[in-house]
C-alpha cells in the first residue's frame, strides 16, 4: 500500500467499525482454539500494529511488514519487535510461534504466490500451532478500493480452505463474516468498476454513530456465528492447526 494509505489505517483502525470487528473475531476464535498461557505470537504481516497490540495481555508479539511506513507507525505504538520483512520469507526459526495472524495479507500483490506465504506460516508454527487468517471475499468485488490497497486477489471459503491443506495445516475453522451487511458494499464495487475513484473505503470513514451502528450489527453476526457459519459475506475468516512434526 502507499504510505498515505498507512497513515490512514494508523488514524482509524482503532475506532473504525471494521477493524473493530477483525479484532473482535480475532479475540473470539482465540478464545476457542487457542491453549492457556502466555503464547508466542507473529504477525506476518503487521500493519499498523493495532492486531498485535490487541493480543497484548494474553501473548508476546513480534510483527513484520513488508512496508517501512507501516512498521514505522508499529514503532509509535512501543511495539520494538517489529521489522520490515516479507511473509515469503519470515526471517524467523523453524518451530518458533504458538500462534501465526495473517489479517488482509495473502492477497496483496506483493504476494503473488499465497501458498508460498502459508507455507512460511506453517514453518515457523511450533506443532499444534495456530493460524489465524483473514481475506476479502469474491473475486467478482474486486474493485477500485482493492486497487488502492493493493490486493489482487479475493477468495472463496472453499479456496482458503484449499489452500490451507495445501500448505500443512488441518483447517478447524472457517466462515463468511460481514454477511448483514453485505447488500450495501456490493452495487457500490460493482459501480466502481465503472468509474473508479482514486481512494480505497478509507477515504470515507463513517462517523462515530456509524461506527456503532455498524459495529452492532457485526456483534449480531458474532452471536449467530456461535451456532453456525455463515453462507456468504465480504471476508472470509479461518482458523487453522500445523499438526505435530
Amino acid at each position: 500500500m502507499q504510505a498515505e494509505e498507512y497513515a490512514m489505517m494508523f488514524e482509524v483502525e482503532d475506532t473504525h467499525w471494521w477493524y473493530r470487528g477483525l479484532r473482535a473475531m480475532i479475540a473470539a476464535q482465540w478464545h476457542r482454539c487457542a491453549p492457556p498461557g502466555r503464547l508466542l505470537v507473529l504477525d506476518a504481516g503487521c500493519g499498523t500494529g493495532a492486531n498485535l497490540e490487541a493480543v497484548r495481555e494474553s501473548a508476546r508479539g513480534a510483527g513484520i511488514d513488508v512496508s517501512r511506513d507501516a512498521v514505522r507507525f508499529c514503532r509509535q505504538r512501543d511495539m520494538k519487535t517489529t521489522a520490515v520483512a516479507s511473509t515469503l520469507c519470515l526471517p524467523f526459526a523453524a518451530k518458533r510461534f504458538d500462534v501465526v495472524l495473517s489479517m488482509d495479507v495473502i492477497q496483496h500483490r506483493r504476494v503473488p504466490v499465497p501458498g508460498v506465504a502459508l507455507s512460511e506460516m506453517h514453518r515457523v508454527l511450533k506443532p499444534g500451532g495456530l493460524l489465524f487468517v483473514n481475506v476479502p471475499a469474491y473475486q467478482w468485488l474486486h474493485s477500485s478500493h482493492d486497487v488502492a490497497v493493493e490486493q489482487d486477489k479475493r477468495f472463496r471459503r472453499g479456496e482458503l480452505i484449499e489452500l490451507l491443506g495445501a500448505a500443512g495445516f488441518v483447517p478447524l475453522y472457517a466462515t463468511y463474516w460481514n454477511t448483514l451487511l453485505f447488500p450495501l458494499p456490493v452495487p457500490v464495487r460493482l459501480w466502481r468498476k465503472r468509474r473508479p475513484p482514486a481512494e480505497s473505503d478509507l477515504a470515507g470513514v463513517p462517523g462515530s454513530l456509524g461506527n456503532a451502528v455498524f459495529g452492532v450489527v457485526l456483534a449480531i453476526e458474532r452471536s449467530l456465528l456461535r451456532a453456525f457459519a455463515l453462507p456468504l459475506g465480504l471476508s472470509v475468516f479461518a482458523v487453522a492447526r500445523r499438526e505435530g512434526g
